[in-house]
């Protein structure tokens, strides 16, 4: 049975209460913080090694994976492996770099069929985050877990060995879903649970656009010039996002943008058509002034797929008029690319599916991506998992861990409790400071922690230091040559 695609259709969530945001509560932190404040730690040397994973999503060799690691593991008998699913809607996950490695881990990317560098590739055909994309995520975590081999018959245990003479932790394996990574994290753990359970030990997001009006963002992101304006803020915390549709409107002849741009990267000329709120009631989309929905594309970029509330209001309200544009996906069509892609729909199976999984998830003051002043997708994500009763979660890193990966005060770190509710209109405070440090690091705080819980079987709150206390002895600084008298 396919879960309901229909976001508006999700039973209400609770635990983060209801509650509009007061206008005055505007983000200080929005101001920008010099570069000199930022404290970023120093690297331990790090070391890649690339492979194939056999995989019946690609032809040829196998899907193209590397393993970013250093010369000493987190625990003594073995380094864990994180899985990173990457961010965007792309399918090359190779380039993007974590520095998980930095906190004794194994950082496995990957690109999905049809991604890679020209010379390093996945030879196939990209489905645009699909269920193929899930079914290759899939494959990689089993090779991650020492349960498959290369296209040389090696094992895991055999490439890093033979770089690093350290051991691979098999049973310490979690995701990390980077952004937009998260719905493809959720939607592999759904759809692949009869192979993957007890396999998959955690799960980290970084400020994962979960849901379908998130990705694409379609409540403002920080590339729109104006936010949706027509939300109810607070409202995303009851898993009944809000919005008023009375101003919905559709243009035939003008271009949204990333419409059109995406569309010409690829060759192909862009869709024709902005759905807008039209605000002056002039039928006409102003980019200044009136908000405009981003769509997804399919992957012969013949149909602009919105979110399944979106393309019901639009059914309802009959913006389109007489005749459905051929380019617009049918509230059919789009439940059915939304399943695929939409990681929310799988959040209430998870916990009979992964029953001991730890979940973690990061969130700043300044979203990277989104722009609503609530937080939307993090207070719907957060109170998703709650709902669901995940064995374990926790927004943001326990300030001990955080001290331990930045070298900085514990006191500078949000402290939240595990598993506990978190009022939405109080969820600013619940948030980590924007600027003090890389979020790279942040993400390593998390993951440390996550990994560490899983391995001591330990869930206490609060903690006074790391349960597995770990540190990497850094490169020395090079200095810089002294000028020849």
């Amino acid at each position: 049975m396919k879960p309901r695609a229909l976001l508006h259709l999700i039973t209400p969530l609770m635990a983060i209460s209801f509650a509009s945001a007061p206008a005055t509560a505007r983000i200080d932190a929005m101001q920008e913080i010099p570069q000199d404040s930022l404290k970023v730690p120093e690297l331990a040397k790090e070391y890649i090694i690339s492979t194939y994973v056999p995989s019946k999503t690609v032809k040829g060799k196998g899907l193209a994976v590397s393993f970013v690691f250093t010369q000493k593991a987190r625990y003594k008998d073995g380094a864990p492996v994180a899985v990173v699913v990457p961010p965007g809607t792309g399918a090359n996950g190779m380039t993007h770099n974590a520095h998980i490695s930095q906190i004794g881990m194994i950082e496995m990317r990957m690109a999905f069929p049809g991604g890679g560098t020209r010379d390093f590739y996945s030879d196939g055909e990209f489905d645009n985050r699909g269920f193929k994309s899930a079914e290759a995520l899939r494959d990689v975590i089993l090779f991650a877990a020492g349960k498959s081999r290369d296209y040389q018959n090696r094992t895991l245990q055999d490439l890093i060995w033979a770089k690093a003479q350290i051991k691979v932790d098999h049973s310490n394996i979690g995701l990390v879903g980077w952004d937009q990574g998260g719905n493809t994290a959720l939607v592999c753990l759904g759809k692949h649970s009869d192979d993957l359970s007890g396999v998959v030990k955690w799960l980290a997001f970084y400020e994962s656009p979960v849901g379908a009006l998130f990705t694409p963002p379609n409540l403002g992101s920080v590339q729109d010039l104006v936010s949706n304006k027509h939300y109810r803020q607070g409202s995303a915390a009851t898993g009944n996002l809000i919005i008023d549709w009375r101003k919905l409107a559709w243009s035939p002849s003008q271009f949204r943008s990333p419409n059109r741009l995406t569309g010409q990267r690829r060759g192909m000329p862009g869709l024709k058509g902005v759905l807008f709120f039209d605000d002056n009631l002039n039928k006409n989309w102003e980019e200044s002034r009136e908000f405009a929905f981003t769509p997804a594309l399919d992957v012969t970029i013949s149909k602009q797929y919105f979110p399944p509330q979106i393309t019901a209001a639009c059914e309802r309200l009959e913006v389109f008029g007489e005749e459905w544009p051929d380019n617009v996906a049918t509230l059919a069509e789009t439940e059915e690319f939304f399943t695929e892609r939409d990681g929310s729909l799988y959040i209430d199976a998870l916990p009979g599916q992964y029953p001991r999984l730890a979940v973690g998830m990061f969130a700043s003051l300044v979203d990277h991506g989104q722009q609503q002043e609530d937080h939307p997708h993090i207070a719907f994500l957060y109170n998703k998992l709650l709902q669901a009763k995940v064995k374990w979660l926790r927004l943001n890193p326990d300030p001990v861990y955080m001290a331990n990966v930045s070298a900085m005060n514990p006191a500078t770190f949000i402290n939240n409790k595990p598993n506990a509710p978190i009022d939405s209109a109080d969820l600013i405070s619940h948030l980590e400071p924007k600027g003090i440090c890389p979020d790279y690091v942040f993400m390593q705080g998390l993951i440390s922690e996550l990994a560490d819980r899983v391995k001591t079987g330990n869930g206490v709150y609060p903690l006074v230091t790391p349960l597995c206390p770990f540190e990497m002895p850094a490169q020395p600084a090079i200095m810089p040559a002294k000028p020849k008298q």
